[in-house]
């Protein structure tokens, strides 16, 4: 038997404040019901717009690209970067509890998240290199960031 393990490392359960089950899957199962699976899935998939050439999670991107491109001179990567940086931690505003609080957890999260967001590109865009990147406070977001961008 050869076993392909999952993209989430079971071993980030030890830092749970509360275990509801034997594995993550078996834990999801237990404490997530259809309609917050299928918004995480919305997370992990999400929808992009393009826009004049520019990639954006259209969940981060307002419609001012007229004002971006004065403000950052037509420089299409700090455009991206900066519409498409989000501070992990703060996806868990309104549901916000210790775990956003332990770096293992939330660095789990975003390699699960870059694992996934680079999927998403790869399959919309196959002919461009957009790039997946998690980095601390990238333009300005607090703490773990992950964003997304053309490489030129």
């Amino acid at each position: 038997m050869k076993v392909y393990k999952s993209i989430a490392d079971n071993e980030v359960m030890k830092h749970f404040k509360t275990i509801m089950g034997r594995s993550l899957m078996n834990h999801a199962s237990n404490t997530c019901g259809i309609e917050e699976t299928l918004a995480v899935a919305s997370v992990l998939c999400p929808e992009v717009v393009e826009v004049k050439g520019y990639v954006f999670i259209s969940e981060f991107y307002n419609g001012n690209i007229d004002n971006l491109e004065e403000q950052y001179n037509h420089n299409k990567k700090d455009i991206e970067m900066f519409v498409n940086s989000w501070s992990l931690a703060d996806f868990f505003l309104q549901s916000s509890d210790e775990s956003v609080h332990k770096d293992e957890i939330i660095e789990e999260f975003g390699k699960v998240i870059k694992y996934f967001w680079q999927l998403r590109m790869k399959e919309l865009f196959p002919d461009k290199k957009i790039v997946v990147e998690l980095g601390d406070e990238i333009m300005g977001e607090r703490g773990l960031t992950i964003t997304v961008y053309q490489e030129s």
